[in-house]
């Protein structure tokens, strides 16, 4: 009988141990998550300034700037922060149903509306390649954005609002401003656009308990938003 109870005892402190690590190295995670958006910012944006200066075209400029993105960032962070495991649940499928569809469909609505609006600018296609460009950074952004700004966030912070949702948001539409200043755009609408995109679907996300929808939304509205 003692025996047994100097067992449980070691087991329980052992626990305790274990916990009180696996603890410690979640209140890290989430301290760098908060950190890293505006380190993101910060750090993009020379890459997008040395690749606009150094190349003749502007358009393959942005796309490899978007490249680099969705690789340090979309990819190898959220791979880090959160781990392969987490990531794997995020993507895992999920029927549609009139619920979802209906949640999805709300903000495409509000992408077109925002197309239809008298003076939006629009992406200018001057080649095919140009066009095809265009048209997969729609992917990339679509996954990888959302890994990003949706799933570290709602995997780290599943309990408080701020910071699963307020918080990327913010930067998820600050972030808009390195792209599309560098290209001599209007970054204030981007900005504004990106940030109410970025809240709906961190909404989203929780709602439904997958990234599968917010990555098709993000995507659909990405065609939305240069097919015209």
């Amino acid at each position: 009988m003692k025996k047994v109870m100097i067992y449980d005892s070691a087991f329980s402190y052992t626990s305790r141990i274990k916990n009180n690590i696996v603890g410690s190295l979640t209140d890290k995670k989430r301290i760098v998550a908060v950190l890293v958006p505006p380190i993101l910012i910060a750090s993009m944006y020379p890459v997008f300034y040395f690749l606009v200066e150094a190349l003749a075209v502007e358009r393959l400029a942005w796309y490899l700037g978007l490249a680099t993105y969705w690789l340090i960032w979309g990819a190898v962070f959220p791979l880090v922060i959160i781990g392969k495991d987490n990531i794997k649940t995020l993507l895992r499928p999920q029927k549609l149903n009139k619920k979802v569809l209906l949640l999805v469909a709300i903000p495409l609505l509000g992408a077109v509306g925002a197309r239809l609006v008298p003076g939006m600018a629009g992406y200018e296609k001057t080649s095919l390649w140009i066009l095809i460009l265009i048209f997969s950074t729609t992917v990339g952004n679509g996954f990888f954005e959302e890994v990003l700004w949706r799933g570290v966030y709602v995997t780290l912070f599943p309990d408080n609002i701020f910071y699963r949702m307020i918080w990327p948001g913010i930067w998820f539409g600050l972030w808009h401003f390195v792209p599309v200043s560098l290209l001599g755009g209007n970054p204030l609408g981007m900005m504004i656009g990106s940030t109410a995109m970025g809240l709906y679907l961190s909404y989203l996300t929780k709602k439904t308990g997958t990234l599968q929808w917010a990555i098709l939304t993000h995507f659909l509205g990405g065609i939305i938003m240069v097919s015209w």
